[in-house]
């Protein structure tokens, strides 16, 4: 296409808007086609389309219509685009037609449940009653809410009254344990305090006991010396009297004897020492058969 031919079809496009302007037959015609195709995607829930003819209606052909805005935030709430719909709702806020500002009021507060703000929600759904007292989703909302607020704060005050018991059940619960625990410790120091002092008794007595076994024990050995000794003394007195009995009974040797113990190769001397073995063994002899003889013989066996 030429430079000149561009030309010509920019200016009639100029003057089919020009034209279109000026002409209010044709901006009635598009928009009501504009409205139509609105209201038919609204309808069969194509909300996005419906937001996109609403806006051109509203926007483009400048078409005044509070029920269009109504359905273009009702379009966007279907979408959950909730800021576009709340601020479509609150242009409503002060609509003429009552009915259309009651039910702004009903979607902001529906909104605002959504998003937990209860008392905006309480009021706004009280607003819309107020505007229109024969809107009976809001007075069902208002009512529903308002009970639902009520067990909340029910609720809440029984769980704040449950942790309140809980922290004074734990703080009774600490409180005692700390007065046992003071208790046993105290009754610990106590038993300790006796074990000590039963001990240190124990400890005591041990000592006296042992002083006093010691004494015996001094005692039964200073007794068992004095005994040995004067044993000993006794025995070494018994010994020298039997020393000097046997230098009495000792006669001379003969020469006849004297001879035999030169061809035995045998002292004097060594011939005493025997000699004087032989006899102590003879007297203990007879010492052993002078004791069996004080036994008491059995009876079937003959004494002898």
């Amino acid at each position: 296409m030429s430079y000149k031919s561009l030309i010509i079809v920019f200016f009639g496009l100029f003057a089919s808007i020009d034209v279109l302007a000026t002409d209010p037959i044709s901006k009635i015609a598009n928009a009501n086609e504009a409205k139509e195709l609105a209201m038919d995607a609204y309808v069969n829930h194509k909300f996005e389309d419906a937001v996109k003819y609403y806006t051109y209606l509203l926007d483009s052909l400048d078409y005044d219509s509070d029920e269009a805005r109504l359905n273009r935030a009702h379009a966007y709430f279907q979408l959950k685009d909730t800021i576009n719909a709340f601020d479509g709702y609150r242009s409503l806020s002060t609509a003429e037609n009552k009915e259309i500002r009651s039910t702004a009021f009903l979607q902001m507060g529906n909104l605002s449940e959504q998003q937990k703000e209860y008392e905006n929600a309480l009021s706004y759904f009280k607003e819309a009653l107020k505007t229109n007292p024969a809107n009976q989703e809001a007075r069902y909302n208002y009512e529903l809410l308002k009970k639902k607020m009520k067990e909340q704060e029910k609720q809440q005050q029984n769980q704040d009254n449950k942790d309140q018991q809980g922290q004074d059940k734990e703080g009774q619960e600490k409180k005692e344990s700390e007065e046992q625990d003071n208790k046993e410790g105290k009754d610990g120091d106590k038993q300790k305090e006796q074990e000590n002092q039963d001990k240190s008794q124990e400890d005591k007595e041990g000592k006296q006991d042992k002083e006093k076994q010691d004494a015996e024990d001094n005692k039964e050995g200073k007794e068992g010396e004095e005994k040995s000794d004067a044993e000993q003394k006794k025995q070494q007195e018994q010994q020298n009297q039997e020393a000097k009995e046997g230098k009495k009974d000792e006669q001379p040797m003969e020469p006849s004897t004297r001879e035999k113990l030169q061809q035995m190769n045998v002292s004097e001397e060594k011939a005493k020492m025997i000699l004087e073995a032989l006899r102590n063994k003879e007297a203990q002899y007879f010492q052993q058969m002078r004791k069996k003889a004080t036994e008491k013989p059995k009876s079937n066996k003959p004494d002898w």
